[in-house]
């Protein structure tokens, strides 16, 4: 009974001395920290410095050029409209609303969706200025008066 206790004290003892030096090493370490940090010159960290700033607009320079937009239709009455959609969710959910509306609107309009008759041309990105190019070149051979694009998603 007595070596199991003695054990356990020994090991308590022992346990006690490693925290301590783990105490001592952590307190050391501070010190020595608070030393570096404050032991120059007190008059560096109180003096002031006046401050300069340039200010700088992230935006860049754009340069506007004017454009001559084309003309509208005066009336939409027989007048073909193709209605493009450039593969987002939902923009053919917009775009035949759009087409039902128009139809209430005026009559004898002819609605193409160029996701039925040029799914090619359904993609959120062309990628560059040649496959662009080419998707407007077959969305001009359906002869469209009009076209309306939806960006939607």
């Amino acid at each position: 009974m007595r070596s199991i206790i003695r054990g356990q004290i020994i090991r308590r003892w022992k346990g006690g001395n490693e925290m301590r030096s783990i105490g001592f090493a952590k307190g050391l370490w501070i010190v020595t920290l608070l030393i570096v940090l404050f032991g120059g010159p007190v008059e560096i960290l109180a003096e002031e410095k006046i401050q300069e700033w340039e200010l700088i607009n992230p935006e860049g320079v754009v340069k506007v050029v004017p454009m001559k937009l084309n003309l509208h239709p005066p009336r939409l009455e027989g007048k073909t409209i193709l209605l493009r959609s450039n593969g987002k969710h939902n923009s053919d959910k917009f775009l035949i609303r759009v087409g039902e509306l128009l139809k209430e609107k005026s009559k004898g309009l002819k609605i193409i969706y160029s996701w039925e008759v040029a799914p090619e041309t359904v993609d959120p990105i062309t990628g560059s200025r040649e496959r662009s190019k080419k998707f407007a070149e077959k969305l001009a051979s359906f002869k469209p008066d009009l076209v309306i694009a939806s960006q939607a998603d």
